[in-house]
């Protein structure tokens, strides 16, 4: 165990020289008069972290959470590898209602190039973990730059925990490592040099709680934007409820398992699929669940992983298998994995985006989920 630590130690402070600050100018987004009447612009600096991330063969590209650069107007990093200076960046895209809370932001050519002349040694790309997620109890170092510091700040712990997702939530890991505001956007990592996930929040008025957003979710974002251009993943494009055993003779089952359709919204993926209101989904791409949507099976004795987060980890436009239960009979049909379509009132959190027009003083503007909060 002392060398698993030793190891762990060794990997982070080489990690370390990938992990950048992030310096932000923009508007502060929670302030409520900016909410009700979108002219008004409350301007505000504040700091991050990120890091250089391994995709393809991309050169200058830095992963960090949504809201760090959520209203930015401009956008600096700083390295240690590079002293004091600050390079200009360009945003390429971010999830704007932060689920997951990712983003993506690039060096600028010209930048890139100052970047490399000025940097002490050459650039750590930080590769994305592709195993399986990881194992409750799992040894992390958590790296970023907490309350502005100008060295990057390394702090020990595991994942204690796991988030499960919902409709409209992802999967998060729960982490007793120290996450400090600044810290968002830095990578935690494990002893095989890999990212787990992103740093990204820490429970207020708690003790040792702190929430990583998943590799596996910055990858799939990550490839939406460059392929697709848009930070979306895959969903059902309708509604689901939980099974049970009462409902087994209008279900024509033997058992309460896999989760009944009751909404299939036009040209969303249930439509696609052929599957209809009253069918009962088994399983996805061979991924069984039970009546509450759980995953069965090994990985659902350790945790509570459910047919939200299977949907939304499956890329954009891959072919997707469904087993499902109509009228007693257990059919397979297939789809194409696709975005849920936009529906009813939505959020619009970036303050320059917002429409609105003034008559006689009053705001005129769409009823968006910021406004209703």
């Amino acid at each position: 165990m002392p060398k698993a630590k030793h190891n762990l130690t060794d990997v982070a402070s080489r990690m370390m020289s990938g992990v950048v600050q992030i310096h932000v100018e923009g508007y502060i987004e929670e302030d409520i008069q900016s909410v009700l009447n979108p002219s008004i612009k409350i301007p505000g600096i504040w700091s991050g972290s990120g890091f250089f991330v391994k995709f393809k063969n991309l050169e200058g590209y830095i992963v960090t959470n949504a809201h760090v650069i959520r209203n930015a107007y401009k956008v600096e990093i700083s390295s240690m590898l590079t002293s004091e200076e600050r390079f200009d960046t360009e945003i390429v895209g971010l999830v704007k209602q932060l689920e997951p809370d990712v983003a993506l932001i690039k060096l600028t050519a010209d930048e890139l190039e100052r970047f490399k002349k000025t940097a002490i040694q050459p650039i750590a790309y930080l590769e994305l973990s592709e195993q399986p997620d990881p194992s409750r109890g799992e040894a992390i170092k958590a790296i970023g730059y907490p309350l502005g510091m100008v060295e990057p700040n390394i702090t020990s712990g595991e994942i204690t925990n796991f988030v499960s997702g919902s409709e409209f939530t992802t999967e998060r890991f729960v982490t007793n490592a120290a996450i400090n505001p600044g810290n968002s956007g830095g990578p935690s990592i494990n002893d095989q040099g890999k990212v787990v996930g992103l740093n990204t929040a820490m429970m207020v008025n708690a003790e040792n709680i702190g929430f990583i957003t998943p590799a596996s979710f910055v990858k799939i974002i990550i490839e939406n934007l460059l392929i697709f251009n848009e930070p979306h993943f895959a969903d059902f494009g309708g509604k689901l409820q939980k099974n049970a055993e009462n409902f087994n003779p209008f279900l024509h089952q033997d058992q309460a398992r896999g989760v009944i359709v009751s909404q299939v919204l036009k040209n969303g993926f249930l439509d696609s699929a052929k599957i209809l209101p009253k069918d009962v989904i088994l399983s996805i791409n061979q991924v069984e669940f039970d009546r509450h949507g759980i995953v069965i099976g090994k990985e659902g004795i350790y945790r509570h992983k459910n047919i939200f987060d299977v949907i939304k980890l499956i890329p954009i436009g891959q072919q997707v298998e469904i087993t499902y239960l109509r009228k007693g009979q257990v059919r397979t049909t297939y789809a194409k994995a696709m975005r849920d379509p936009q529906k009813g009132i939505v959020s619009n959190p970036i303050l320059s985006e917002r429409v609105y027009f003034e008559v006689f003083g009053m705001i005129v503007q769409p009823l968006s989920f910021e406004i209703i909060q």
